[in-house]
């Protein structure tokens, strides 16, 4: 699947670069991105030109919080349309339900999903990437962060941020911005919210202009391209763990029958056993590869019941078992 994100993202990339001492420019150029990007917010470019690019400046400047100082300079992010949106519904949780069910309109190789199942809510999000995602991730948590804040006010702060990948050397950036627990090495990435924080109102316009406005952006909105086998993909990847999950579940998600579901993937040369074997590889190869997550708990994580079953399964399709892959991986990046 080819993955696009605006280029509006860029926003904060120069200034970024420009305070560790390297050369944005040149940078943007290495992995075939424009640098005027600027006067073209809404084109399209490769997501994984994205991901390549802030992984290379980290390496480049020495700073492994790189990511997280592009976000910081770019400040609120933009999402087009949907930013609009978001500022239009009433509480925090209306607006991240909206930002999860739109957000392919700005990306569509990122997975945001919000999880009320335990009491305190969870905000998790995942990147697509076939490039190493660390930066990339680090520089989402603090956009998230940043949107909540624009939507109620600049004094919240999460109760944690989890992030599946090991510490960095340099964490000032990210603990100073978050000003809450950061959790390392966790089996998912996301925002722990906070109990009350889905009630919390968001700052917007009065509740009649608030109507117009949602009804002219959705309309909007409903005419761009659907990239619809990256929404199968996406929620696929957050059901996973689930080892009931299924065509028939999915398809209620997506509001239609199975039927439909697969005449839809079927439409763009996909199956749902392909595409299903697709996302699971790509989850089982990126937690094995942070090398921090037990094999059983990856195992669970990718829907299998257990260990054994997974090895099996991991075995078929990538021809070697899951402990060679990490132990190959971990040489590959010495």
């Amino acid at each position: 699947m080819k993955r696009v994100v605006r280029s509006g993202t860029l926003f904060g990339y120069l200034k970024a670069a420009c305070e560790v001492g390297i050369d944005g420019e040149a940078m943007l150029s290495r992995v075939g991105l424009s640098k005027d990007f600027a006067d073209h917010p809404d084109s399209l470019i490769p997501l994984d030109a994205f991901v390549r690019l802030l992984d290379l400046s980290a390496t480049e400047s020495g700073r492994n919080d790189f990511g997280s100082r592009v976000a910081v300079a770019r400040g609120v992010p933009d999402y087009g349309l949907v930013s609009l949106l978001l500022r239009e519904e009433e509480t925090l949780g209306d607006a991240l339900r909206t930002h999860a069910a739109h957000l392919h309109h700005h990306c569509d190789g990122i997975y945001v999903g919000l999880d009320t199942r335990f009491g305190n809510p969870f905000l998790s999000f995942r990147i697509f990437s076939d490039y190493p995602t660390t930066q990339v991730m680090e520089f989402a948590a603090c956009g998230l962060v940043q949107l909540i804040r624009w939507l109620v006010g600049s004094d919240w702060n999460p109760a944690a941020v989890c992030h599946e990948h090991s510490r960095q050397t340099h964490a000032i950036t990210q603990s100073a911005f978050f000003r809450c627990e950061t959790r390392y090495d966790q089996v998912i990435s996301g925002i722990l919210l906070g109990r009350d924080a889905l009630s919390l109102k968001v700052t917007a316009s009065p509740a009649v202009l608030r109507r117009q406005a949602k009804t002219l952006i959705e309309q909007t909105l409903m005419s761009a391209p659907d990239h619809f086998e990256v929404r199968v993909a996406q929620i696929m990847s957050q059901q996973l763990h689930d080892s009931n999950c299924n065509a028939d579940t999915l398809a209620e998600i997506l509001g239609m029958n199975r039927r439909t579901l697969h005449r839809r993937l079927a439409s763009q040369g996909l199956s749902y056993s392909a595409l299903l074997q697709q996302v699971r590889s790509d989850a089982a190869k990126r937690m094995i590869e942070l090398n921090s997550i037990p094999l059983a708990e990856v195992a669970e994580a990718v829907g299998f019941g257990s260990l054994s079953s997974f090895s099996r399964w991991f075995q078929s399709s990538f021809g070697c078992s899951a402990s060679e892959w990490k132990r190959k991986h971990r040489l590959a990046v010495q």
